[in-house]
């Protein structure tokens, strides 16, 4: 389909074993004038063409694949990614979230791998916008403990792709026997992590049988994170626009001095 993005009406008959005359009625029965005007509407629609193939996909690259196909492709996975996650969105345990995370004093993130560094850049985006958040690889006995008896007002968000990883597990059940409401980010519903958190945000896991690094589960949990931290912010709107404006200045005044 895309070579005919270039060739002639010469081009497309040699290739097609046929002659310029059949090409010109085979278009006329098609609703165009001829060729040119069919070309014309091809180009047009080949986009869309392209995307609603594109989601039919279930392997999105091979060892053929060159750099535009890849180019091509990969805003299809992310928007296909992201229309799925929208999808599975429970409205209401999205509010119920929401709540937990702006009525607390301390949010712990906790995630292994490419979850934790996925949670550290969640520590530094919720801390920007006022919320006390910390970066977790692994429970804090100790310190989960000095939350409770303290009474500091608390929540946990628990990121896992399948919601079996025995740390992440091990997380949930710590939180739970110390009444710490907890959120899982997840990819799958009715897993063992589930059994042990307040709320259930159900992400993608696995949008392909070669989804390499988990691209479609990164995706999605940094679409339903931003909600999150969207919604937070506009709870808090003024005082965060604020906070950014004197951020800016600040930067601007650091620089001067620096020039100076």
């Amino acid at each position: 389909p895309r070579d005919l993005l270039s060739m002639s009406i010469s081009d497309l008959a040699l290739a097609s074993f046929t002659s310029t005359s059949t090409i010109v009625r085979l278009c006329k029965k098609a609703g165009t004038r001829g060729f040119s005007d069919f070309k014309y509407t091809y180009i047009s629609e080949y986009p869309q063409m392209l995307q609603i193939n594109e989601s039919k996909i279930d392997i999105p690259f091979g060892k053929e694949t060159n750099i535009d196909e890849i180019i091509h492709r990969l805003p299809a996975i992310y928007n296909k990614t992201l229309d799925l996650t929208k999808s599975n969105i429970d409205r209401s345990s999205m509010i119920r979230c929401i709540n937990l995370i702006q009525r607390a004093q301390h949010v712990g993130i906790y995630g292994t791998g490419a979850n934790f560094s996925l949670a550290l850049t969640y520590q530094y985006k919720f801390q920007e916008i006022g919320i006390n958040a910390i970066a977790y690889s692994s429970p804090l006995w100790t310190h989960l403990s000095h939350l409770k008896t303290h009474n500091i007002p608390s929540v946990g968000i628990i990121l896992s792709a399948t919601g079996e990883n025995p740390l992440m597990i091990d997380v949930a059940r710590r939180l739970k026997s110390l009444n710490i409401p907890t959120i899982s980010i997840c990819g799958f519903s009715n897993r063992t992590l589930n059994q042990y958190v307040t709320e259930n945000i159900r992400i993608v896991s696995r949008l392909s049988k070669l989804d390499y690094h988990n691209l479609s589960t990164s995706i999605s949990t940094y679409y339903v994170m931003d909600v999150l931290l969207s919604a937070l912010f506009v709870k808090h709107y003024d005082e965060n626009l604020n906070a950014h404006v004197q951020s800016d200045i600040t930067a601007e005044d650091l620089q001067n001095d620096k020039v100076g």
